[in-house]
C-alpha cells in the first residue's frame, strides 16, 4: 500500500525541502501522511474546483505547486476561500502536500522545465536563485522569438520591458514572478529574461539599465512543471493513478 508519506519521501528526493526559501510554506497542507493513496491529481493550485474534481474521481491526494495555505490562518471555515478549500479536502478524505519555492530550485523543477520547454541548451544556474540560463540553438531576431515563447507555452500574448535586443541566443528563465536579482542578469550577459511576471518598478530599473525581460505570464510559466510531476509520480508509484488537472485556466483574461 502506498501512502501519503511515501509520496511525501519521494516529493523530497525531487524537491528537496531544504531548498525551500525561509518565507515559504511546503509539505503537507492538510490530510493525514499514513492516509493511504490510490489517485493522485496534480495541479497548480488547490483550488475549490480542483479539490471537487479530485473528490469526483476519487482522489486520495493532491499535488500542487503552490501552497493552499501561505499566511497564518486564526480559523478553517466555509466563509474564506482558504478555508472553504480545507474544509472541502478534509470533508473528502483528500490530503494536499506543496511543493513550491523547493521545486523552483529543485534540478528539474519549474525552471529546468521552463527552460526545456523552450528548447534551450547547456543550461546553468542564474545567480543565487533559482533561475536559469541557457541558449537557442541559433540566433533569433527579438520578434521571432516573441512567437517562440508563444507557441512554446501556448499563450496568445507576452509583454516585454527594455530594450529590443537585434539578436537573440543566451536566455535567462525565471518562472513565476522574478526576484528582481537584476545584477545576477547583468553578470549573465543575457540578451532577455522570460519570466512569468514582474513588478513596474523591476521593469523600470531593467528597462533602464539595458535589459530586456519578457512576461509570459506567471500561471504560463509554471503550469509546465506539472507533466513532469505527473511522469515521475506515476514511474515512482506505478499502481497509483496519476492524473494532471487540465481544468486549471490562468485566472487572467486577456480581451
Amino acid at each position: 500500500m502506498v501512502t501519503c508519506k511515501d509520496v511525501m519521501e519521494f516529493m523530497q528526493e525531487l524537491a528537496p525541502s531544504e531548498l525551500a526559501e525561509e518565507w515559504d510554506n511546503i509539505g503537507l497542507m492538510a490530510g493525514s501522511k499514513t492516509g493511504k493513496v490510490e489517485k493522485i491529481l496534480v495541479c497548480l493550485d488547490a483550488t475549490v474546483s480542483a479539490l471537487e474534481k479530485a473528490a469526483d474521481i476519487g482522489a486520495d491526494l493532491i499535488v500542487t505547486h503552490h501552497p493552499v495555505i501561505f499566511r497564518g490562518l486564526k480559523s478553517v471555515t466555509e466563509d474564506d476561500i482558504t478555508g472553504k478549500r480545507i474544509y472541502t479536502a478534509i470533508r473528502n478524505g483528500i490530503s494536499i502536500v506543496s511543493a513550491h519555492t523547493n521545486l523552483d530550485h529543485a534540478d528539474n523543477g519549474v525552471n529546468a522545465q521552463l527552460a526545456s520547454v523552450l528548447r534551450l541548451r547547456d543550461i546553468t544556474l542564474l545567480g543565487r536563485g533559482p533561475g536559469r540560463v541557457g541558449m537557442l540553438e541559433e540566433r533569433m531576431e527579438f520578434s521571432a522569438f516573441v512567437s517562440h515563447v508563444k507557441e512554446c507555452l501556448g499563450v496568445s500574448h507576452v509583454r516585454a520591458a527594455g530594450c529590443d535586443p537585434t539578436g537573440i541566443r543566451k536566455i535567462a528563465v525565471f518562472g513565476g514572478s522574478f526576484d528582481d536579482d537584476l545584477e545576477a542578469v547583468r553578470n549573465s550577459c543575457v540578451d532577455v529574461v522570460v519570466t512569468g511576471e514582474l513588478k513596474y518598478h523591476t521593469a523600470l530599473d531593467a528597462s533602464e539599465a539595458g535589459m530586456c525581460i519578457i512576461a509570459a505570464g506567471h500561471f504560463s510559466t509554471e503550469r509546465i512543471v506539472l507533466p513532469y510531476l505527473a511522469s515521475e509520480l506515476a514511474g515512482k508509484f506505478p499502481a497509483v493513478e496519476v492524473i494532471c488537472f487540465d481544468e486549471e485556466r490562468d485566472p487572467f483574461i486577456t480581451y
